[in-house]
């Protein structure tokens, strides 16, 4: 097995398109830091004059009839009061952490970079006929289909490493000089936001989608044979997933779509799911059965189906 995945590795790293969608990456996340400090401009006015102005605008706004109510602006006053009371100055500019933020948004192009992968690992054997020789080996197709889903998987989080590690220098070198802290209102209290915890909390909350999506793609393209089908299905799903549930919500069996279960980072914080009633258990449930729903089409295609290409 550890040869089969050798060699899908390797012929992965040989294809001009693998190394393109790593240097997007890159550059991205260069490019990005780089705008972003090149643009910057330091705010030199007195912090403790500006949180003052922001606690009488606060005010205001809290005043009128509409937003008496509005626990923004409350929070907003709590906090501006805190940080004077305290002397806790607030962030200055871009941070070496919420660059690292950056790089938490950046888990969605690293999804599509391994859906491309996911969806035509399989599919280009049969377009390029390939899938002949592979098949030739003496090794039964079930190792043969494992091993392209472990590359695929070694793949996505390959660049996930890259996507943190290169954001995490890219910040040191750029946004180290910055510092301040980041407060929030947590039930009626101050306190000091651990930005590396929600960090970490957002990333594995996001391997819902990440998993699911690479798993949808793999299936797509072991059964229909289409890297085409499966990536623009994909991301059809992917970034339309919410709308239509949202439309579909009103029925009772939404909660058992597997659409509506992939966006873990509902459960962020205090947050819960978009349908009421449905608990963080639930969802990992749900997208454990269709996970194995997906495994089970994908192997039973590539297995049993006569290869014609």
């Amino acid at each position: 097995m550890l040869k089969l995945i050798q060699n899908e590795w390797m012929k992965l790293w040989h294809q001009k398109a693998t190394w393109t969608m790593l240097g997007i990456l890159v550059a991205v996340i260069v490019g990005a830091g780089a705008l972003n400090k090149y643009y910057e401009e330091p705010d030199t006015r007195d912090w403790h004059a500006v949180e003052k102005e922001n606690i009488e605008t606060s005010k205001q706004i809290l005043a009128e009839e509409d937003n008496a109510a509005n626990t923004y602006w409350q929070d907003a006053i709590a906090i501006s009061e805190y940080r004077l009371a305290h002397d806790i100055a607030p962030p200055t500019g871009m941070t070496v952490a919420s660059f690292m933020d950056f790089g938490v948004q950046l888990i969605s192009i690293v999804t599509l970079f391994t859906v491309i992968v996911g969806a035509s690992i399989v599919s280009s054997e049969f377009s390029t006929g390939t899938i002949k020789m592979l098949l030739t080996r003496p090794v039964t197709r079930a190792k043969i289909l494992t091993s392209k889903l472990i590359a695929t998987f070694v793949y996505g989080l390959f660049m996930l490493a890259v996507n943190f590690a290169l954001a995490w220098i890219v910040a040191l070198i750029l946004y180290s000089g910055n510092t301040g802290t980041v407060l929030e209102v947590v039930n009626g209290l101050v306190q000091e936001v651990d930005v590396w915890k929600n960090i970490i909390e957002l990333s594995t909350l996001s391997a819902g989608n990440f998993i699911m999506s690479i798993l949808f793609a793999f299936l797509i393209g072991s059964v229909f044979r289409s890297s085409a089908l499966a990536i623009g299905l994909t991301m059809f799903l992917t970034f339309m997933g919410g709308a239509i549930i949202m439309v579909i919500s009103r029925y009772s069996f939404t909660k058992y779509v597997w659409l509506a279960h992939t966006d873990l980072t509902q459960y962020y914080g205090e947050g819960q799911h978009m349908i009421a009633g449905v608990t963080m258990p639930f969802s990992l449930a749900v997208l454990a059965i269709y996970a194995i729903i997906f495994l089970v089409i994908s192997y039973w295609s590539f297995t049993k189906r006569d290869v014609t290409a």
